[in-house]
């Protein structure tokens, strides 16, 4: 038995050295020794089986490990293009720079200690990988790419960053037992960090801040997606009385699975993300998320496409008046905010669409007046309540069941793109003065933008189709398509989504066809 231990501790320390080799490659440098990083005694070199002494330092393109024993300083300027991995000391000496450049690494792989100041030229990355209790100095720079490995934190920890750009994105692989912070600040002080790529979290925790100091003030403008596939990535982990946390998406997309979200900032509402582009965004909560608190804005101007995502939790949500909210679950609005208990805040004024596949409600929980309202699912819409439409009913797809009525407002439309009423409205009929004969009048005004309306009148009552046409005759919107009694009628025309140029519009009563030509002029 004592021969068998023995064997196997044996192969033990050959697997451990096998695993040691493995990890070098011919040309691989390490230190031996403190000092000027030009002086080839500081350094060795692996030729693919061995260490040994070489003598000439390394240039920078290659994996260069500074050991925990050694200081070493940079005495004329530098140019990493392979990766720096400092488990000791580096810094540059005097007024010298090093420069991380494209594709180059800097690996923090200590603890505390500090990372040297740098040029991080677009394309490098800053890997902290060491850490386990204390946070490097000197971390507030402006660095491109930074990712977090650090399986063995054991303290939440934050990279201090403000007034600081992360020029490209931010990776967390890994946070032990605790969770990094973006920044953090001293009660009634401001932080501001700008992120110009991707946030991806695949494990572990990221955070905006974690402080309980009270009237700070933290802001995140981020122009790229956040992608989180795992772990827990919140807006705010600290109670920070009287204080905000503000994450603004101005820019791309939100998506999570397989996470958990929250927030800690004792001010109701005090945290939140904020949807922020002029034009769409989409947010996706896929399978396995735990939504103790995901708190969302959306600024005027822009769409917030969820699909169908819903939410839950004690997250706020307010939807600011010029804004629009997408959909495709069949609940509607109502579905979408069923598991949450905080409150809402939907703003008169605010959009709402519809793009599922099956069957949808608007929902009771949907603003009585609306900005736009969308409706684009060919199994077709149900209105909940009567509501007032002050923007455009766009009937895209599906028949818009309005059973319950609804309003346009002093500036409100409607628009035909291809689906229908089941109650036609878009006609104002006039059914007292019943014409002679059937006639149809030129638009007015004309040239328009983007609206114009057309008169005409049917003698008597007749199913009525119009369209609009191009000048190759290509039909490009259905103006009108039903049954309407004896009277005069008026119709209007939405030309937002049409480009300037000469158009026909046709009307067709029965065996009476007329049509005219309008100009779009934007």
């Amino acid at each position: 038995m004592k021969r068998n231990g023995t064997l196997m501790f044996a192969l033990l320390i050959m697997l451990i050295l096998a695993m040691s080799l493995m990890a070098q490659s011919a040309g691989d440098y390490r230190t031996r020794g403190s000092g000027d990083w030009s002086s080839a005694q500081v350094w060795q070199v692996y030729n693919g089986s061995v260490w040994g002494n070489t003598l000439t330092p390394p240039t920078g393109a290659e994996t260069i490990t500074i050991l925990s024993t050694d200081s070493v300083f940079v005495n004329a300027p530098l140019s990493i293009t392979g990766t720096l991995i400092n488990q000791g000391i580096v810094d540059a000496v005097d007024s010298l720079t090093i420069t991380i450049a494209n594709g180059g690494t800097y690996q923090h792989d200590r603890d505390e200690g500090t990372i040297p100041r740098c040029i991080w030229a677009e394309g490098s990355n800053l890997l902290i990988t060491g850490v386990t209790a204390t946070a490097p100095a000197d971390r507030d720079q402006d660095y491109y790419n930074v990712t977090f490995d650090t399986p063995d934190l054991l303290s939440n920890l934050n990279m201090n960053l403000n007034n600081n750009t992360i020029g490209g994105d931010i990776r967390v692989i890994n946070t032990g037992y605790a969770r990094w912070y973006l920044t953090t600040a001293l009660a009634n002080d401001t932080s501001t960090v700008t992120i110009m790529g991707d946030v991806i979290v695949e494990d572990g925790a990221l955070s905006v801040q974690g402080t309980s100091n009270a009237l700070t003030t933290f802001i995140v403008h981020h122009y790229g997606n956040i992608v989180v596939t795992g772990g827990n990535f919140s807006v705010s982990r600290g109670s920070q009385g009287g204080g905000t946390t503000t994450w603004y998406l101005h820019e791309g997309n939100f998506s999570m699975s397989n996470a958990t979200t929250q927030s800690s900032t004792a001010t109701p509402g005090g945290a939140r993300f904020v949807f922020d582009k002029q034009g769409t965004q989409t947010l996706t909560l896929g399978e396995g998320n735990t939504l103790n608190a995901l708190p969302i804005e959306i600024s005027s101007g822009t769409t917030l496409d969820m699909g169908s995502s819903v939410l839950g939790g004690s997250g706020i949500f307010v939807a600011n008046a010029g804004s629009t909210l997408l959909t495709s679950v069949p609940g509607g609005i109502n579905e979408i905010f069923t598991a949450v208990t905080a409150e809402l805040t939907l703003e008169d004024g605010s959009g709402y669409g519809f793009n599922g596949t099956a069957a949808q409600v608007t929902g009771t929980r949907m603003p009585t007046t609306v900005g736009d309202l969308i409706i684009n699912n060919a199994a077709g819409v149900t209105l909940s309540q009567e509501t007032t439409i002050n923007g455009v009913l766009r009937l895209m797809a599906g028949v818009f069941d309005n059973t319950i009525p609804f309003t346009l407002g002093p500036d409100g439309s409607i628009s035909n793109e291809g689906g229908s009423l089941l109650i036609p409205v878009a006609i104002e009929s006039d059914e007292l003065n019943v014409p002679r004969s059937f006639f149809v009048e030129q638009n007015y005004p004309n040239p328009f933008n983007p609206t114009t309306t057309i008169r005409f009148g049917l003698a008597s009552s007749s199913f009525v189709t119009a369209g609009l046409f191009n000048v190759l005759g290509q039909e490009v919107s259905v103006l009108f398509k039903g049954h309407l009694n004896a009277g005069e009628h008026v119709l209007q025309v939405n030309g937002a989504n049409l480009s300037s140029g000469i158009y026909y519009y046709r009307i067709q009563a029965g065996n009476n066809v007329s049509m005219k030509r309008m100009i779009l002029m934007k």
